[in-house]
């Protein structure tokens, strides 16, 4: 792991492989690390140089005080392609990650070579404005709650017929039952840039305007990002493609990370 300093936040990354460059964004809250699992093998196995990296308020990388804006960080993400030497880069994010993706190919296309939002993009529903008020307010009350609450958090992620079978619970809940709690000013600054973002109708309105090439990957039972909505949002953007991964929950990335990481490599390798 290594660190630079963008704007005086300290990011901490890796670059794997070698080729040209993919950097890979993640979602709230996600270690930079999970990855690591299926798409970082997936795509150095293609031939391409992997760089991956906490956000703003994950550690290793610091946290800074609250608020955050995807903006921010955007500029660390900027700033860590221009500390790599790094041109144009193929770029994907996922879920909060996916509107740094996002607003990369929108404002800064000359650095992109190609863009892959993950769970992300689609006109925020009533339930993820929802539920990310009520993690943003419990974040800024400051309550210590049990590592357990913050288990189940992420279990809402998963379809119903699975969090029907108590063996999958089970099982989520023994890799992540006891985790430490994501601690402040982190998890309150990023629940706020994700809120502000999710409020922020003007966003959709630049999705016509994408000129680089892109991919909308969907996930088939995904409440945060429905794919009837990714589809709408892919059909704003010039040429853009659109997958549904099948079986799929916005836990996606991890639950199906073969699937995910296949399609990167077809639309990277298309471009």
């Amino acid at each position: 792991m290594r660190e630079c300093e963008v704007d005086g936040v300290s990011i901490a990354y890796e670059v794997t492989g070698e080729g040209e460059p993919v950097v890979l964004v993640c979602g709230c809250g996600q270690p930079a690390i999970a990855w690591q699992l299926e798409q970082v093998p997936a795509l150095t196995a293609a031939g391409y140089q992997v760089v991956t990296f906490d956000n703003r308020g994950v550690a290793p990388s610091s946290s800074p005080p609250a608020p955050y804006s995807i903006d921010d960080m955007v500029r660390d993400t900027l700033g860590l392609i221009d500390h790599l030497g790094l041109g144009p880069v193929r770029i994907a994010g996922y879920s909060m990650g996916g509107w740094v993706a996002e607003t990369m190919a929108i404002r800064h296309s000359d650095r992109v070579r190609g863009a892959v939002f993950i769970g992300s993009c689609n006109v925020a529903t009533a339930w993820e404005k929802a539920i990310t008020t009520v993690e943003r307010d419990l974040a800024r009350a400051g309550h210590d709650l049990p590592p357990l609450f913050f288990a189940t958090e992420t279990l809402r992620y998963l379809p119903n017929h699975e969090l029907q079978d108590d063996t999958v619970v089970d099982t989520w809940l023994a890799l992540i039952g006891d985790q430490e709690p994501w601690p402040n000013p982190g998890r309150l600054g990023q629940y706020e840039a994700c809120l502000a973002w999710s409020n922020d109708l003007e966003r959709t309105r630049a999705w016509p305007s994408i000129s680089v090439p892109c991919l909308v990957l969907s996930f088939e039972h995904d409440v945060d990002s429905p794919p009837a909505r990714a589809r709408e949002a892919a059909a704003t953007i010039p040429g853009a493609r659109f997958v549904e991964i099948p079986g799929a929950s916005h836990l996606g990335v991890f639950t199906h990370g073969q699937a995910v990481a296949a399609a990167l490599v077809d639309f990277f390798t298309s471009l």
